[in-house]
């Protein structure tokens, strides 16, 4: 009721004073019975998994893991998180002889963004965390490729409409 009352004291303060056209009045007034827009967290991606011994041995047959994402209009934030976690071929509770490589490539419309990590004489885990604002419409690429043995993880979250 309090909408309907503002519309009706705009259009007649409007049509008195003649400085504005019939085009925006209808634009002001459709914009009071908008709804606006409701945003929320979507989990996109929660890959979870292992990669073996057989890594180790061919690097060129490593495992590859491709993550697609379609990314929408109205997207304002997109978060994606990467956790690889190295381990003994033997045995995981023994730190020794973690050694592994990793490749990331992330491929967005615009853009290729790529790292890479190798555990010798650094810690056996990679965590990296990518924040995207008003990322761009479209298909996007999570690539890694993993030598090694171990687990990794692939979360992403995006602030959708």
């Amino acid at each position: 009721m309090k909408k309907i009352i503002i519309a009706i004291a705009i259009m007649l303060n409007i049509s008195l004073c003649g400085c504005i056209s019939a085009g925006e009045i209808y634009g002001k007034i459709s914009d009071l019975f908008k709804k606006p827009e409701k945003y929320e967290w979507r989990t996109m991606v929660n890959l979870k998994d292992e990669f073996k011994w057989i890594d180790i041995l061919n690097p060129d047959i490593a495992k590859n893991v491709s993550v697609p994402i379609i990314v929408r209009e109205k997207t304002k934030y997109l978060h994606i998180s990467i956790e690889v976690n190295f381990s003994n071929p033997l045995s995981s509770d023994i730190q020794f002889l973690s050694q592994g490589n990793l490749n990331l490539t992330i491929l967005t419309p615009s853009e290729e963004i790529n790292r890479e990590y190798c555990t010798t004489t650094k810690s056996r885990s990679y965590q990296e965390y990518f924040y995207f604002e008003k990322p761009l419409p479209g298909e996007w690429d999570i690539i890694l490729k993993l030598v090694g043995c171990g687990e990794y993880k692939i979360f992403v979250e995006a602030f959708v409409s």
